[in-house]
């Protein structure tokens, strides 16, 4: 299986210093299981670059694990197309294109199911989720950077 191609873009701190950084990853792969994990890792590490707190980097990981699982087994196309951009101060973007028309909607599993409960996290984790087209996308509020907190 070819690897996936990705692309990050994280843009140099100003005079003003580390806060008017801005990051960014787009990766685009066949729909394949593995490629959640590989995802996940990628968009944590570099969102640790822009130092940004733990508990935040674990949430949009998370968000993304669930998007990105959504469009590897219901997505309609060979190619997952994804993007996450991080703008100071506070949101962080997600956005995956999974080639389908059919709608995405939260649902509420019951109890012994395995799964569905995927987009309901994205609802109660996200500042606001949506789907335009066959791309679906989360904005998450992420918390003041770590160094920030120490001085």
């Amino acid at each position: 299986m070819p690897l996936p191609t990705h692309t990050t873009t994280p843009v140099p701190p100003t005079p003003v210093g580390i806060r008017d950084i801005a990051l960014r990853l787009t990766m685009s792969f066949a729909p394949h299981a593995r490629r959640v994990e590989q995802t996940r890792r990628a968009a944590g590490a570099l969102l640790r670059q822009g130092d940004m707190g733990d508990e935040a980097v674990e949430t949009v990981q998370l968000l993304i694990s669930e998007i990105v699982t959504n469009a590897v087994v219901h997505g309609g196309g060979d190619r997952v197309r994804f993007s996450l951009s991080y703008d100071r101060p506070d949101t962080v973007r997600i956005e995956v294109d999974d080639r389908s028309p059919a709608r995405v909607a939260v649902r509420r599993a019951g109890v012994d199911e395995e799964s569905g409960r995927g987009m309901f996290l994205v609802a109660a984790l996200a500042r606001s989720w949506g789907r335009r087209g066959t791309r679906t996308w989360c904005t998450v509020a992420v918390n003041t950077p770590r160094e920030a907190r120490t001085t």
